[in-house]
């Protein structure tokens, strides 16, 4: 019988790699050498090696046979892959929040409180990208955090993750202000309202709009992106509204009322 190593040094040892991913210091497609990081940690190659195995679970490292450890490259499919998980997720546990919350304002207090945090932080001087990105991801974490549901719970942590870092890889926090603004309150207003309908509607059309910005962004700067796509369409499945993906503006959506 061998001696396991301490699960929390493993975790921490995730958890500071995760970080780096997501904050930017990590580059897509750059190398994790072990022994480096284990260096650089005061760890084992072990640790560093399970820290990693954990990481590519979640779709932040790519582990290659014979080659090592990567930071994963997000494509266009992948950011629809992240995103309509989201989108199929994160309304369902948005509505066992509300229904659990009943009649109690604080589920609404702390909504409120966290749609607050996220306009000071994109409406500033000079909005920091990491600042907004926390900001926004806050936001959403307020609405479905009572959920209850301790599984949904993780799945959303783990998108949640990888959608940050699609965001600030591309450097898209700040580039639509006021969009992001407008976009989060009706998630705010259906909280509110105690309306599950309406909440489930609101969190699924911005997770879904905000999935298409990414995706338009990104396009341009991938030259390997299939020959079967048309300029009005990803080529890729449906949401989980059952709409086709597409270029943000090039073909016409319903429009908000």
């Amino acid at each position: 019988m061998t001696l396991r190593r301490p699960e929390t040094l493993t975790t921490a040892v995730a958890t500071y790699i995760r970080d780096a991913i997501v904050q930017g210091d990590l580059a897509p497609g750059q190398r994790l050498p072990e022994v480096t990081l284990a260096a650089q940690l005061e760890t084992s190659r072990g640790t560093v090696r399970e820290a990693l195995r954990t990481l590519a679970d979640s779709g932040l490292v790519q582990v290659e046979p014979r080659r090592g450890a990567f930071v994963s490259q997000l494509s266009v499919r992948a950011t629809w892959e992240i995103t309509s998980m989201r989108a199929l997720l994160e309304p369902y546990a948005a509505r066992l929040a509300l229904e659990a919350a009943g009649s109690d304002p604080g589920l609404h207090a702390e909504v409120r409180a966290a749609f607050d945090v996220l306009k000071a932080a994109v409406t500033s001087e000079n909005p920091d990208p990491v600042a907004v990105a926390d900001a926004d991801v806050a936001f959403h974490r307020s609405v479905f955090a009572r959920c209850g549901h301790e599984m949904l719970l993780s799945q959303l942590e783990t998108l949640q993750a990888l959608s940050r870092r699609i965001v600030l890889t591309n450097q898209i926090s700040s580039a639509d202000a006021p969009t992001l603004v407008a976009q989060h309150a009706p998630i705010a207003d259906a909280v509110e309202l105690r309306d599950p309908e309406l909440l489930e509607s609101a969190v699924r059309t911005h997770v879904i709009e905000a999935g298409e910005l990414l995706m338009t962004r990104m396009a341009p700067l991938e030259p390997t992106r299939t020959k079967r796509a048309t300029p009005t369409t990803f080529s890729l499945g449906r949401w989980p509204s059952g709409a086709s993906p597409h270029p943000r503006g090039t073909a016409a959506r319903p429009a908000r009322r």
